[in-house]
This record gives C-alpha cells, sequence and structure tokens, in this order.
C-alpha cells in the first residue's frame, strides 16, 4: 500500500470513528433525556391517581377514577399482593399483554415487548378493603420510538453530509501532500535513466514544510552535481598531470633503448630525467591517495605543543634546504595549544614551499594568539595571486601559472591538503594577494 493511500485510509477511517462516536453520544442524550422525561411523567400521574384514590374518600369510584385519568396511549391498573390485577383500565388491547408484577415500593422503569417500548411507574396504595396493592401506571413511547427512528435517519444523512466530502477531500490531500515527493521520484528516475542532473520547479506561493523539503532537494542536486563536476575535473587533470610524466618516462626510454649503450651522454641525461619524473611522480601520487581519503587529514594524533617552536624547527630545516632566508616573528617566546605535530608540520612545509617557489625575497612567519585562538601567518613578497584567482587558489590541481608551476615542480595539490589539514583542526585559513607584491596565508586554529 503506497503512502496515499495510506494517508487516506487512516484519515478517513479516523473520520468515520469519529462520527460515529459523536452520533452515538447525540443518539444515546436523546434517548437518555426523552425517556427520563417520560418516566418522571408517568410517575407523577401514578402519585396523582394514588392521592385520589385515598381510603377516606369513598364517594368516588375507583373505576371512574382510573377511565378519568387513562392516558390516550396508555393504561392504569391496580395489582395485588398476589401479581393479580384488581382493576385494569386500558384502550388498546395490546397492553394486555404486559404481565402484571407486584411492588411494595415505588418503581419506575422501562420495558420493552416485541419492539414496543412502555414506560411504567408503580406506587403502593391502601385499598378499600385495607390491603396494599400497587397502583401501576403504563404509557407507551411509540411516539418516542418515532422520534429516535427519525434522529437516526437524520444522523445518517449528516454523517453522509460530512464523510463523503471529507473522502474526497482526503484524496485530494494525499495528492497534494505527495505531490513534491511524486516529482522528486520522477526526477530521480530520469536523472537515473538519463544520466544528467535535473532540479524540481518549486511553486513559492506557500513556504510550507513541502517547499521546504523540494528545495532541499534542490540543494543535493546542486551539491550532486557541484561533486560529480568536481570528480570529473579532478580525473581530468589527475590524467593530465600523470601524462606528462608518463610521455617523458617513455621518450627517455626510448632514447635509452637506441643510443643509451652508445653514447654515455644520452645514458645520464636519460637515467637523470627517468629519476626526476619518478620522483615527481611518487610525490603526486602521495598526494593523491591522501586526497582521495578523507580520512588521512581527519584522523588526528592531538598533543600539546608549541607553536613558536615548531616553527622555528620548520623553517630552519627549510632554510638549509632551500638555501634562503625564513625569519619568525612572534610576541611570546611560547604559544602553546592542541594539535597534531606532524599535521602541522605538514602545513607549514606546504605554505613554506609556495613561498619560497615565487618569491625571491625573504619569507616572514608571524605568530599571533588570543584568549580562545593562534594563528600564524606565512607572507612573501612574490609575484601574487590575481584577484580572479584567488577563490580557486585551493581547489584541487588549480594553478595560476601552469607554465611557471611546471618549471618550479609544482602538482596543484598542495593547497587543497592545507585547507584539509586547516579544516580537520577546526580552524579557518585565510589569503590575501596583490599581484606583483607578494601573498599572505594565515592559518587560525582553536587552542
Amino acid at each position: 500500500m503506497n503512502i496515499r493511500n495510506k494517508i487516506h485510509l487512516f484519515s478517513t477511517v479516523w473520520l468515520v470513528m469519529i462520527v460515529l462516536a459523536i452520533n452515538a453520544s447525540i443518539y444515546w442524550l436523546f434517548y437518555k433525556q426523552t425517556t427520563e422525561q417520560e418516566l418522571d411523567r408517568v410517575q407523577l400521574q401514578a402519585e396523582s391517581i394514588a392521592e385520589r384514590l385515598r381510603p377516606a374518600d369513598h364517594t368516588i369510584n375507583p373505576a371512574d377514577m382510573l377511565r378519568a385519568f387513562l392516558p390516550p396511549n396508555g393504561m392504569i391498573r391496580v395489582i395485588d399482593e398476589k401479581s393479580g390485577s384488581i382493576m385494569t383500565a386500558a384502550k388498546e388491547a395490546d397492553f394486555a399483554d404486559l404481565p402484571p408484577q407486584y411492588h411494595d415500593g415505588q418503581v419506575v422503569r422501562l420495558d420493552k415487548r416485541e419492539g414496543a417500548l412502555y414506560a411504567i411507574a408503580q406506587v403502593p396504595l391502601i385499598w378499600q378493603d385495607g390491603s396494599v396493592v400497587s397502583l401501576e401506571v403504563t404509557a407507551s413511547l411509540l411516539a418516542v420510538q418515532d422520534t429516535l427512528n427519525m434522529l437516526q435517519v437524520v444522523l445518517l444523512l449528516a454523517s453522509l453530509v460530512v464523510l463523503i466530502p471529507s473522502f474526497l477531500a482526503g484524496r485530494m490531500l494525499g495528492n497534494v501532500m505527495l505531490r513534491p515527493i511524486t516529482a522528486m521520484i520522477q526526477t530521480m528516475e530520469e536523472i537515473q535513466k538519463k544520466g544528467t542532473f535535473k532540479k524540481l520547479v518549486l511553486q513559492d506561493q506557500s513556504k510550507d514544510e513541502l517547499y521546504h523539503l523540494g528545495n532541499a532537494f534542490n540543494r543535493m542536486i546542486d551539491r550532486l552535481q557541484d561533486s560529480f563536476d568536481k570528480q570529473q575535473q579532478f580525473v581530468s587533470d589527475a590524467s593530465h598531470e600523470l601524462k606528462t610524466p608518463l610521455t617523458v618516462l617513455e621518450g627517455y626510454a626510448t632514447m635509452l633503448k637506441r643510443w643509451g649503450l652508445k653514447k654515455p651522454e644520452v645514458l645520464e641525461e636519460s637515467v637523470e630525467a627517468i629519476y626526476a619524473e619518478a620522483v615527481r611522480m611518487k610525490n603526486m601520487t602521495r598526494q593523491l591517495l591522501m586526497l582521495a581519503n578523507p580520512d588521512a587529514q581527519t584522523s588526528l594524533t592531538l598533543s600539546q605543543l608549541d607553536l613558536v617552536s615548531l616553527c622555528e624547527e620548520t623553517s630552519k630545516w627549510m632554510r638549509q634546504t632551500y638555501e634562503r632566508h625564513i625569519q619568525t616573528e612572534t610576541a611570546r617566546s611560547e604559544i602553546m595549544l592542541q594539535a597534531d605535530e606532524q599535521k602541522l608540520k605538514q602545513l607549514l612545509v606546504i605554505l613554506l614551499d609556495n613561498a619560497l617557489k615565487y618569491s625571491s625575497a625573504p619569507v616572514m612567519i608571524q605568530i599571533s594568539e588570543t584568549a580562545y585562538e593562534v594563528s600564524f601567518s606565512v607572507r612573501d613578497e612574490g609575484i601574487g595571486v590575481p584577484q580572479e584567482d584567488l577563490p580557486h587558489i585551493f581547489d584541487r590541481f588549480y594553478r595560476v601559472d601552469k607554465a611557471r608551476a611546471r618549471e618550479t615542480g609544482g602538482s596543484g595539490l598542495g593547497l587543497s591538503i592545507a585547507k584539509r589539514i586547516v579544516e580537520a583542526h577546526g580552524g579557518r585559513i585565510e589569503v590575501f594577494s596583490e599581484e606583483g607584491k607578494g601573498s599572505r596565508f594565515t592559518v587560525t586554529l582553536p587552542r
């Protein structure tokens, strides 16, 4: 059973139960009120007749009295202690089918015989011979039954008037509620069939939950399409980056095959080139695997470390490697924080390596702190980054100048890895650059 039918069935069943409960309550209250009124009436009539039939008053003929008080649709009779009828007054023979029953006290009850309802009231009475008898007044409730039957018809018609439109409204409500979901299913099937991303067309007249559901679906489609495009771009860029060293390796291997054994200079050149490209491919593959594995940066080994000491040790190693000047500036000699030491060292190497590659001037590391955060900036006076390229520099394989990056050995993956490391620590990385004047990368981390 689909959701539409479940909603329709659930709403219909509950509505039927509510209508039945309301109708039963109305019928029962009306039945209770009308029958109690009739019982009160026959009880008052029985007490009035008993008052008139006092033994002290011998001038009144009991039979005449009973006929005088006889209701048009009832019966009056006197019942002795043996449940025998002493005197009976009735206009209809049907009342004779009601068996007499003696009671020594006042009794008011309803009795139903062959589908007919009767109101019966009995009061004790001292008869003319001094014995105690029971005066019974019986009234037919046929008019009340007719009214109750009419009430049943009215309630049934009213229920149909309520249920039929509600039934149709339930179907319409199910269609309205499930229309966005149905549209989502159709869109998903179309995406699966055609392999193209498609969004829902939303009606923004009412900003209800269904609208927000469709809007969330569209945002999800945007993110999926963006991820798909980035994946396609990543595969394309990775293929392009790997194709170049493979081509170089193939070319120098061919040279070795043809002339390497005869020409020592060709052998030496080919070996050096093949070694350089192999190292470059190894580093690129390691970076690709690191980016492809999200746990590589999110799995941290946190420890208490001194950021100033870490920056000085890393800059010292980089100075020896590149034979360049790197200066560290800090207001305090020790700034402690909780972080992964190896990941922060890798982050510093990436930022310093970029600064040293694209600048011939000294590189500056500036460290600062607040009550809740610490930050460090790597600043160079190099070529800078154009403003239109700044939003993309953390994308994988993105390089401002591909030709120059090729000369410096860059693969366009370092800043992507740096951003992942910063985000894994719950921090942020910002860049300010001006073309021709240099760049400044600022990393802010929580303590």
